[in-house]
């Protein structure tokens, strides 16, 4: 196939730069069994890709963003935990989440009655494998178009008060870090896991939304997906050399 190619060179020396990108994109997908619906909003060919990571903690997964990306949705967070260099996201069930001591009680109606939510939000001074270092830490490269679509949907989480604005309930669970009152409800298919999973799949990553409730599945398609991300960047690198 790529002597092929190499052996066509001059004849896609006349091809417009579209039309060369679009057939690197096709033959990528072709020869990496890359789905074209897998990963959407992928950076643009001169586009320097932005990191973002999940992080698990034992039961729970939760998101990390560089607090520069964050927009005038954000600030509020600015104001009431300044000096990030990042942020931690979370969203799961108000009783249980914030509870001082986990009770079978607030066990059984997190999972079995639909219960309000909260949003946890924790300012990090370093990178989140420095400071979560017994948690498993996931780096994902995105585009500014996923980004963006990763924080309308962070941002939509938190529930607003009449002045169109997030209201912080008590300090979170360890670290400089604020419980919210969360957007929606907490029951046993929408866990914070879930969560997670709508996130990412909002920034156009390959995970599964529906039945995506514990921390190890988030964690495992998170990689799963990091894998076939760097499969397709590598593939697409040797086919655009071959052309």
């Amino acid at each position: 196939m790529f002597n092929c190619l190499q052996g066509e060179q001059p004849l896609l020396s006349y091809l417009g730069e579209g039309i060369r990108l679009q057939l690197v994109l096709l033959l990528t997908l072709f020869i990496g069994g890359c789905t074209a619906n897998s990963w959407r909003y992928l950076p643009e060919h001169d586009e320097i890709p932005t990191s973002i990571y999940v992080v698990g903690h034992g039961w729970h997964t939760g998101i990390v963003v560089p607090s520069h990306l964050l927009g005038a949705k954000f600030d509020f967070l600015q104001q009431q935990l300044p000096n990030a260099n990042y942020f931690e996201f979370g969203w799961g069930d108000k009783g249980f989440y914030q509870a001082e001591e986990i009770t079978s009680g607030l066990t059984v109606q997190a999972i079995f009655w639909p219960t309000e939510s909260v949003m946890h939000v924790v300012s990090l001074p370093t990178e989140p494998a420095s400071y979560f270092p017994q948690s498993e830490v996931i780096e994902l490269k995105l585009s500014h178009q996923a980004i963006e679509h990763l924080l309308d949907g962070i941002a939509a989480s938190f529930a607003k008060n009449k002045h169109g604005a997030p209201t912080k309930t008590r300090p979170g669970l360890y670290g400089r870090s604020w419980f919210y009152i969360g957007e929606g409800n907490y029951y046993m298919t929408n866990t914070c896991n879930s969560w997670v999973a709508r996130m990412l799949d909002q920034a156009g990553v390959p995970i599964r939304t529906t039945l995506t409730l514990t921390a190890s599945s988030v964690l495992s398609q998170t990689q799963d997906a990091l894998d076939e991300y760097l499969c397709c960047l590598s593939q697409s690198t040797t086919v655009t050399s071959a052309i």
